[in-house]
């Protein structure tokens, strides 16, 4: 073999290096795109709902649950409330409500200062009948669990502006949705003293810390009743 057919043969193998390397960087670009996409409303929270932020609710908003009867968020200005959101053909939803939602209900559902509010992101789907079928399903009381629905647009800009939530997308892959549900959105649960936000709960963090935040919270509200009471 001859020097330039080595050179040749050198400049071939540095040009097909260089076009996995260029081909494994934009496959892993893609992918961390796709996951960022996918997990956003959770991973991007979590900064302020570990150093501890909170913010107030400043806007009120007309709801209907279960039940049919009309309820508004300013209705909950003296409870300790934790809000979720979902819709009843999501599966990802069901285990989130089975598992951690489920579980600090359990805990609290006793206390009277102690609410559970679900928002549905697919209100045109999620009819009453289903919003209760999804009450009886959990064995919860429709007293102090909500499911509750508005108009969208309307519903999907307070959650977004006003409580925080992540942005909501449809999900165009129709294994990914067969698998995921229709619709891309926040799993992550938000804890409020009346209209603060204290804080945020994600599935990396561990029930307990649910429960603690939950706890803390209603030990809050005890005191300013207590301070009420006695003025």
């Amino acid at each position: 073999m001859t020097d330039k057919k080595k050179i040749q043969l050198i400049y071939l193998g540095v040009a097909a290096i260089c076009a996995m390397i260029l081909g494994v960087s934009f496959w892993l670009t893609t992918l961390r795109g796709k996951l960022r996409e996918e997990n956003a409303p959770i991973v991007e929270d979590a900064g302020k709902e570990e150093a501890g932020d909170l913010w107030e609710l400043e806007k009120d908003l007309d709801l209907v649950k279960q039940d049919g009867a009309a309820v508004k968020i300013s209705d909950l200005k003296n409870k300790v409330w934790v809000a979720a959101q979902y819709y009843t053909s999501c599966p990802m939803c069901a285990a989130r409500n089975a598992n951690s939602l489920l579980g600090v209900y359990n805990e609290y559902k006793n206390e009277e200062d102690f609410q559970v509010v679900c928002f549905s992101v697919d209100p045109e789907e999620d009819t009453l009948e289903k919003l209760q079928e999804m009450t009886k399903s959990l064995s919860v009381d429709p007293s102090n669990w909500w499911f509750v629905k508005a108009e969208r647009e309307p519903l999907w800009q307070y959650m977004r502006s006003e409580m925080k939530f992540g942005d909501i997308r449809e999900r165009k892959d129709p294994i990914e949705a067969a698998a995921k549900g229709k619709w891309s959105h926040d799993l992550g649960i938000l804890v409020f003293r009346g209209n603060t936000l204290v804080k945020k709960w994600h599935e990396r963090l561990p029930p307990e810390a649910l429960s603690n935040v939950v706890r803390t919270a209603l030990n809050e509200i005890k005191k300013d009743e207590a301070v009420e009471s006695n003025e």
